[in-house]
């Protein structure tokens, strides 16, 4: 374990979190294929079951009621899931497409930087957006510019996370507050570089796709004395938990774990990322086809309303239910405005060009 400054330590990456091993080639992609006019033929057979790769807890049981309920409905496939982690998942895709073998899963739900990843590398299948009978009713974050191989099926965001308690925060505040002395030692960070590199860059006026970072890089090394801990979601709840630390950058699904705890999106916006579907690579033509069908049902508004209410995260499909505890909250974007207004999106194509060395100099950044 790496130790910070004032003792504490960085501890492992969390389930976002890309692994440093997973190489992202850095291929500049064009804009999304022209959509299909019509749905592909049916197969004539049917697979016994889907295999979808999922986590486990709240995303596994909201999969399994909602989508896999449906699909499983409209076609009469099972739907099985595997809670492998989804890098493991990936380096077996990729054993498998090298083999010329079967897949382990057919479908998988990971985090768009593995999806990109993914798509690269040849490891998933081209996606037909004639599948998607709701696409009229997707927003922009659905169907990213350059993915050709999977689709967005929610989003969540990282904004400051707080115990009033302990510490009280305005409702208006910037991300360079946090460099506020009298946060010495009470500040959690992700021990990976989005969530803070991107606000403190649109604080600063760069731009991460044409502007070098290195002056981003040194700001957040002057924070040092204020970090208390790093890590993933499941030390940030042990963290604050203790009282360890008093705030902290964390996904606002995590905050709602913990009684209690507030949050605020500073003025630049809050990092908002995607979770990803895709379809595994080297399916058999009739395993492929219903794949795509069951990636495609994910995106129904009654679907994405049920996993938005069951994990915590805003849904793609402007039309779906918004669960009231989202509206009218910050931490929450849903529509083209709202994301606008309160979200940093960056391009998932320039972020895979640029992450190893980004993740390099964000590490050494918080530490000593």
């Amino acid at each position: 374990m790496d130790r910070l400054a004032n003792g504490s330590t960085v501890r492992r990456i969390g389930r976002r979190d890309c692994l440093a091993a997973v190489i992202v080639a850095a291929t500049a992609l064009g804009g999304l294929p022209a959509l299909a006019s019509e749905l592909p033929m049916e197969p004539a057979t049917k697979p016994e079951r889907l295999v979808v790769r999922t986590w486990g807890g709240p995303w596994r049981t909201t999969y399994a009621d909602s989508v896999a309920a449906s699909f499983t409905a409209k076609t009469g496939i099972p739907v099985e899931f595997d809670v492998t982690d989804f890098n493991e998942v990936q380096v077996k895709i990729a054993q498998s497409v090298g083999a010329g073998t079967r897949p382990p899963v057919d479908v998988v739900l990971t985090i768009e930087s593995m999806a990109y990843a993914a798509q690269v590398q040849g490891l998933s299948a081209p996606f037909d957006t004639a599948f998607i009978a709701a696409k009229d009713e997707l927003g922009p974050l659905a169907l990213p510019a350059g993915a050709t191989n999977y689709v967005n099926v929610a989003a969540y965001s990282q904004p400051v996370v707080y115990d009033p308690k302990q510490v009280t925060l305005p409702d208006t505040m910037s991300w360079n507050d946090l460099f506020d002395p009298k946060y010495e030692g009470k500040l959690f960070v992700t021990n990976t570089f989005p969530s803070l590199l991107f606000p403190l860059a649109k604080a600063m006026g760069l731009d991460p796709a044409k502007d070098d970072l290195t002056p981003v890089f040194d700001k957040i090394a002057g924070l040092k004395a204020n970090i208390g801990a790093a890590g993933d979601e499941e030390e940030f709840i042990a963290g604050i938990g203790a009282g360890e630390v008093s705030l902290g950058i964390t996904l606002v699904g995590t905050a709602m774990e913990v009684e209690g705890l507030k949050w605020v999106v500073p003025t630049e916006g809050a990092v908002v990322s995607t979770e990803s579907i895709y379809v595994a690579a080297g399916l058999p033509e009739d395993v492929n086809y219903w794949a795509q069908m069951f990636v495609a049902e994910a995106l129904t508004a009654e679907n994405q309303g049920k996993i938005a209410a069951g994990i915590a995260e805003t849904p793609v499909n402007l039309k779906a239910p918004v669960p009231d505890f989202m509206k009218g909250d910050a931490a929450f974007p849903v529509t083209p405005e709202e994301i606008a207004k309160y979200g940093i999106v960056v391009p998932v194509d320039v972020e895979a060009r640029n992450r190893d060395g980004w993740q390099a100099a964000y590490s050494a950044a918080i530490q000593r």
